[in-house]
């Protein structure tokens, strides 16, 4: 009898890119509606708040209670130089082992909740063992898997099982 193991290696980072757009389901904390779309923040994009001084990167008005609603990302933390930062971010082999979760960014929502995050869009991965880089990781809920061949390496890489999950920083 042959025993075989199926294995993965890869290294989910975070998005490519300075204008990467993190696709949110968003709902009102006042009247609790939900957004009927995905609604994109993207970190570089600023917009002014109503009868304020203040700049936020997504600022919309709920459609039923008529209340503006605003989403930020955070300040600088102890674990992230920004909350968007592209190379801080990294999912590697040893999260997946573990079974752990990892951050990708940490938001700031005043009037509003996200209550779900869409990967969609281009991110990077490197080779665990290689170093290979590969830029147009396409990704998403409809479309949660992704793989490559390593030629480096010799070996096929992928990216399986892909959730998400939003909770309290």
């Amino acid at each position: 009898m042959v025993k075989l193991a199926v294995q993965i290696k890869a290294t989910l980072e975070a998005p490519v890119g300075e204008d990467f757009t993190f696709m949110f389901k968003v709902k009102c904390s006042s009247c609790r509606e939900e957004h009927p779309n995905w609604v994109g923040v993207t970190p570089t994009e600023t917009h002014e708040i109503s009868g304020s001084r203040g700049e936020a990167n997504l600022v919309w008005r709920c459609s039923l209670c008529k209340k503006e609603n605003n989403i930020s990302r955070t300040s600088r933390t102890a674990d992230f130089d920004d909350s968007f930062k592209r190379a801080s971010a990294a999912y590697t082999l040893d999260d997946s082992d573990n079974q752990r979760w990892g951050t990708l960014a940490v938001v700031e929502c005043r009037g509003c909740e996200v209550v779900d995050f869409d990967p969609k869009g281009e991110w990077a991965c490197v080779g665990a063992e290689s170093g290979t880089k590969f830029d147009e990781v396409e990704l998403s809920n409809d479309e949660p898997e992704w793989t490559d061949y390593d030629e480096k390496a010799g070996a096929s890489v992928s990216v399986m099982e892909l959730e998400t999950r939003i909770t309290r920083a």
